[in-house]
């Protein structure tokens, strides 16, 4: 009987035990304590888990520069003299295809008729220059060696903005170096070439690394490293690169042919400003517009007119002069396309049979 009485007992015994000052002190003490501990705990947790992603990030790194390595050569060009050989510069590329190909900067070999190559396992060997296009500043290069190991070109997925990239390269000629940043931005014009559709990074690029690729965290190339704002103008930070899919279209070309042999439809092209749209009772995202039409070219022929805001080519919108040009010289000679045009306030199709666009001199 005491047994069950004190049984029946205990819960009143625990409610004037836990209702004493004493016992609510111990207890809150307790639970801080509790707290405390579930918050360091907590907090080691997300340390932890916090080390594992910069951990993960790292060995990313890590691999896709050993990934690449074996691609990346460094490029020495220079004029024959009586003497020997003049140095003119120095810059990066990457090997293209096992057979040999190598692609770079046109800068980087520009007025050479002597180009070395050292690859990334030290040896240096002669190259031939296939062929070199000055309009978009990339240019192909033969060797002749065994083991070569190509990088490959992500030509069919753009670069994201905000993605991680690498630049690789020989800047400064310190040798073989690696670069991180972001893509900051695509579609860049920054008045260097004639053909521009630059991708922005922050990876650092210096004299040196012109020509090299611009690498994915999975070795994929995204671009060719090409040019950075000139820090005096107040740049810092912003490097430019050709993407992959104009690296593909002109190298192809190069590879064939030794030159690029683009469409060509005979304007002279301009900005349009904002009072014109309105005139021409036009709200769409086109701000270019034919200045002069070239006599006796393709335009003159289709009818092109002096004012006409070309809005699409082949149902792909264009919004800058740079686009427009791009869209076109993506097209083969002799291709017929159309291009939708606003005039008079009214929207026009005219059919445009491509001419070749002349080589530069």
């Amino acid at each position: 009987m005491s047994f069950l009485r004190s049984q029946m007992n205990a819960p009143s015994r625990a409610a004037a035990l836990n209702s004493s000052p004493k016992a609510g002190s111990m207890r809150t003490g307790l639970g801080v304590a509790g707290a405390v501990l579930g918050l360091a705990l907590a907090g080691s947790a997300h340390l932890e888990r916090q080390s594992d992603v910069a951990q993960g990030v790292s060995q990313a790194f890590e691999t896709v520069s050993e990934r690449i390595a074996p691609s990346v050569v460094r490029i020495e060009s220079g004029q024959r003299t009586q003497g020997g050989v003049r140095p003119l510069g120095e810059g990066s590329g990457f090997v293209l295809d096992e057979s040999g190909l190598i692609v770079t900067n046109a800068h980087v070999v520009n007025g050479a008729d002597a180009i070395r190559i050292q690859l990334f396992d030290g040896r240096a060997v002669d190259a031939e220059l296939v062929g070199k296009d000055t309009e978009s500043d990339l240019a192909l290069l033969r060797v002749e060696a065994e083991g070569l190991v190509a990088a490959p070109l992500r030509s069919e997925e753009p670069a994201r903005v905000g993605e991680w990239v690498i630049a690789v390269g020989n800047p400064l000629g310190l040798g073989h170096s690696v670069s991180a940043g972001i893509v900051s931005g695509r579609g860049r014009t920054a008045n260097i070439t004639t053909y521009e559709d630059f991708i922005q990074t922050d990876a650092a690029i210096n004299p040196g690394n012109s020509g090299g690729p611009l690498v994915d965290l999975q070795g994929r190339i995204v671009g060719v490293n090409t040019a950075v704002a000139d820090i005096r103008t107040g740049g810092q930070g912003i490097g430019f690169a050709i993407p992959a899919d104009m690296v593909a279209q002109v190298t192809d070309q190069l590879a064939r042919w030794g030159e690029v042999r683009r469409g060509y439809v005979g304007v002279n092209l301009r900005e349009v400003r904002d009072f014109e749209l309105a005139r021409l009772d036009y709200s769409g995202a086109s701000r270019v517009a034919v200045r002069s039409v070239v006599k006796g070219g393709p335009a003159e022929q289709a009818g092109l007119e002096p004012g006409d805001v070309v809005v699409r080519v082949n149902n792909r919108p264009v919004t800058t002069v740079q686009s427009l040009m791009a869209v076109v010289a993506s097209f083969a000679p002799g291709t017929e396309v159309e291009l939708e045009v606003r005039r008079d306030q009214l929207a026009r199709k005219v059919s445009v049979r491509l001419g070749e666009r002349p080589q530069p001199e």
